[in-house]
């Protein structure tokens, strides 16, 4: 398993801390044992490089400052989820995302990859395993809910070549 980044770990304590939405991060447990762990320079420098490559944005409210994480932060946490068993059905992801959202069609069809997604066609990618919660955060990141459509089904035609593209035996 690769290491997480000091980056990677701060963003994912403060995307933890925002989840809750209960408590400022000045008075949060977690963020207070990281300050504690990391000298407060190199924590204030962190959020501050967090922020400046567009991971976390600074927000008020009611006067009081607060980060949030960004879109580009929640997908630089989007990683490799735990692949499930077959259980018989097959879901299929089709899109079609302009010409000119080619870099988010590109980071789409890498993060596809991530959900245990195998291309069909160019823009048609398939999946045995239900990867129904993480395609739905994956498209609110991207802002493709008008771009994606995802399908359950128990057939397919062609089964077998999809069975040996995901090493599935049959019984």
């Amino acid at each position: 398993m690769a290491r997480k980044s000091k980056t990677e770990k701060i963003l994912k304590i403060v995307a933890e801390v925002l989840a809750t939405g209960t408590m400022a991060l000045n008075k949060s447990p977690k963020i207070r044992r990281l300050y504690r762990r990391y000298h407060e320079g190199e924590l204030s420098k962190a959020i501050c490089d967090l922020k400046s490559h567009g991971y976390l944005e600074e927000i008020e409210i009611k006067g009081e400052k607060w980060l949030k994480v960004t879109p580009k932060g929640r997908l630089k946490l989007f990683k490799k989820k735990t692949i499930g068993e077959w259980d018989g059905f097959w879901r299929i992801v089709a899109f079609d995302i302009p010409e000119k959202r080619k870099k988010t069609r590109d980071v789409f069809r890498e993060k596809l990859l991530l959900l245990n997604c195998r291309p069909i066609q160019k823009s048609v990618w398939i999946s045995p395993t239900d990867i129904s919660a993480d395609l739905e955060e994956l498209i609110d990141i991207l802002n493709l809910k008008n771009n994606v459509d995802y399908f359950v089904s128990k057939a397919v035609t062609s089964e077998h070549k999809y069975l040996e593209m995901f090493k599935i035996s049959k019984n």
